[in-house]
């Protein structure tokens, strides 16, 4: 018997997904070539990891007290005859994939520091906004055994190049330093002790955070906290001497090719792994929540988070979409 249209299902890609119909998978094909060309005179080299990885390479690499892990893994079920004990996820952000791969094929023999770069897909199980997909494209570096200031520069030098190959000529680096295991744990002690005496006036959310990531409180998105954040303790009046020595001299580095970078003490990158240098990219005047073009920072300690001996690494992530 013929089916009449009105009873076929009517499918579609699934919420926060989109299909790249042919214009636009044109345009991401020239964003990915630039990226690729530019990543590779710098020196980085073309680099893939699984679209999915054990769930713990991002439980203990991305943070449990994340948002990526608490509300935007995307889990992925062990089909028939896997090990129960296997548990699976999506890639929400490349640098724990890439840190694992680093130790798993013993990277640290090689040359240093290791140059790596992809573009690909990423998955969030997030609730979708405007402008956020439940799966997006990054262009991504990673720079893991070098812990001086200059590859710091290197890597917002090569961000902010793309952003001029691509034809963004209007982008603003925000940089700031969130120190080291030397010289964090007290800021924090400073920080929790802040807000704990505001913590009537903080959101429930942000009540937790202060228990579990007292850090995570100054990269708020909730407006009722903006005039709190601003009169939190600066983390860059608490830097320990090899900290404030190392953001000194990226300043310095900066300078060096012409990149004015505006120094913003409340940026922290919500990421466990994060260290030192952090920073993210605006279309200057576009500064709201969700206009940040891109971003990344320092994560000495992730490679041993992950197995590996203690190495340093750097690394940023654009976002295509």
């Amino acid at each position: 018997t013929s089916l009449d249209s009105a009873s076929m299902p009517k499918f579609q890609a699934p919420r926060g997904t989109r299909d790249l119909l042919p214009s636009q998978r044109a345009v991401f094909l020239r964003l990915e070539d630039a990226a690729r060309d530019l990543a590779t005179r710098y020196g980085y080299q073309p680099f893939e990891t699984p679209m999915f990885e054990q769930a713990a390479v991002f439980e203990r690499g991305v943070g449990e007290a994340t948002d990526v892990v608490e509300k935007e893994l995307f889990r992925v079920q062990a089909g028939r005859g896997e090990s129960e004990r296997e548990r699976w996820a999506l890639r929400p952000e490349p640098t724990a994939g890439i840190c694992r791969a680093y130790v798993q094929h013993g990277m640290r023999t090689w040359p240093q520091p290791v140059k790596l770069t992809m573009t690909g897909p990423m998955f969030r199980y997030d609730r979708p906004q405007a402008g956020r997909y439940r799966q997006f494209w990054q262009f991504d570096v990673e720079a893991i055994g070098d812990a001086g200031p200059a590859i710091d520069a290197e890597v917002i030098e090569l961000a902010m190049a793309y952003f001029a190959e691509i034809g963004l000529t209007d982008v603003q680096v925000l940089v700031n330093s969130i120190g080291d295991d030397a010289c964090r744990p007290a800021y924090i002690e400073e920080l929790r002790a802040y807000f704990g005496r505001h913590e009537a006036e903080l959101p429930e959310l942000e009540r937790t955070r202060l228990r579990t990531a007292p850090l995570r409180l100054l990269d708020s998105k909730d407006e009722s906290m903006e005039a709190l954040v601003a009169d939190a303790p600066a983390i860059t009046e608490h830097l320990c001497d090899d900290c404030q020595a190392h953001f000194d001299g990226l300043l310095a580095h900066l300078e060096g090719v012409s990149i004015e970078p505006r120094l913003e003490p409340t940026l922290v990158r919500g990421l466990d792994y994060s260290t030192r240098t952090a920073f993210e990219f605006y279309r200057a005047g576009a500064e709201g929540q969700q206009q940040a073009l891109g971003g990344g920072g320092r994560y000495d300690g992730l490679v041993e988070l992950l197995g590996g001996k203690a190495t340093p690494g750097i690394g940023f992530g654009i976002g295509l979409d």
